[in-house]
């Protein structure tokens, strides 16, 4: 009798211990167990898709669950991290550096609570019109309704500069999600839409399917006055075949994009949330195929400082970390 009881006992020890233990096997008490939030963008974007994988490692390797909330895009993850109402962010590397000095967008209020975890992908500077329409570059904008995407991203903040510096002058600029900006072209409502997301942009593959169109880049000129302004920025490429509508490579401008948190999250936590994060890049490719891009090496490209937690991984697996990004 007393061996039937031992063994019951045991028998439930076990299996709360099953229970409880791959959730809280790594957790410390100042991590945030009850839950955490990962701002992205509005929902049907890239930012938004790729949220989901940081937010899979985060529950299933790390017992911690996370929820992706829809925002207006990087400017937005920036102010609302700095202000610990999120407490992850994704961000391209200009509104963050802007934010960072208070330059741009920022308007002399400097965002210096932010610190960089890891790299995300590149981002391009892509849109696509109507082949009817007549336009073939965004030198043809001159009296058109141009759409670029919602307020707070980052197409909206640099799209219109862009245009600004190919020396036209659109009728209107349009912010709205991705896909009414689609439906509006397809209605005739505006004359281009346009983003800056990983390749390939999932609107225009499903729009092409159905409509003839051109995809249009940054041209090599226009992109070199904008970089002597915008350091953070850089050319690159939309290979020929990306597309059917792009059977040529597409110059255009490129720019980085990283995860970032609050300075005072927990170093500890940071440091295993960034260690999964690479053990885990398959499971990020899953999700987003752009995620190939997640290599150690790419957190060099950070316009801000990096997390003490972030920094102590990669030190660890021997990059050489620059002492303006740590701070």
């Amino acid at each position: 009798m007393k061996k039937s009881i031992f063994l019951f006992c045991l028998a439930c020890f076990l299996s709360f211990t099953f229970i409880i233990s791959p959730c809280n096997a790594q957790q410390k008490k100042d991590w945030p167990v009850k839950g955490v939030t990962i701002g992205a963008a509005p929902i049907g974007g890239v930012y938004y898709v790729w949220a989901g994988g940081p937010a899979k490692v985060l529950g299933e390797k790390m017992g911690i669950p996370a929820s992706v909330e829809s925002t207006g895009g990087p400017v937005h993850n920036v102010q609302l991290v700095n202000n610990k109402e999120l407490h992850f962010g994704m961000v391209t590397a200009a509104p963050a550096y802007e934010g960072w000095t208070g330059t741009g967008w920022a308007k002399g209020k400097k965002y210096q609570n932010i610190r960089a975890i890891f790299p995300m992908y590149t981002t391009y500077f892509q849109m696509y019109a109507l082949k009817k329409s007549g336009i073939k570059s965004i030198k043809d904008f001159n009296g058109k309704i141009v759409g670029t995407g919602p307020v707070g991203g980052t197409p909206a903040t640099y799209w219109p500069m862009i245009i600004a510096e190919a020396g036209v002058k659109p009728k209107k600029i349009v912010n709205a999600s991705s896909s009414d900006l689609d439906n509006q072209l397809k209605d005739g409502l505006i004359d281009a839409n346009g983003q800056s997301v990983g390749l390939s942009w999932g609107l225009i593959s499903a729009t092409e399917t159905t409509h003839d169109i051109v995809v249009i880049g940054v041209e090599d000129d226009i992109a070199t006055r904008f970089i002597k302004k915008h350091p953070d920025f850089a050319k690159g490429i939309i290979p020929k075949g990306t597309y059917k509508s792009a059977p040529n490579d597409i110059p255009t401008l490129t720019v980085w994009n990283f995860m970032v948190t609050y300075k005072d999250m927990p170093a500890d936590f940071v440091y295993e949330f960034t260690k999964q994060i690479f053990l885990n890049k398959p499971l990020l490719v899953s999700v987003h195929k752009s995620a190939v891009e997640v290599e150690p090496k790419n957190i060099l490209y950070s316009p801000i400082p990096l997390h003490p937690g972030a920094i102590k991984y990669y030190e660890e697996i021997g990059i050489k970390i620059p002492k303006e990004l740590k701070q």
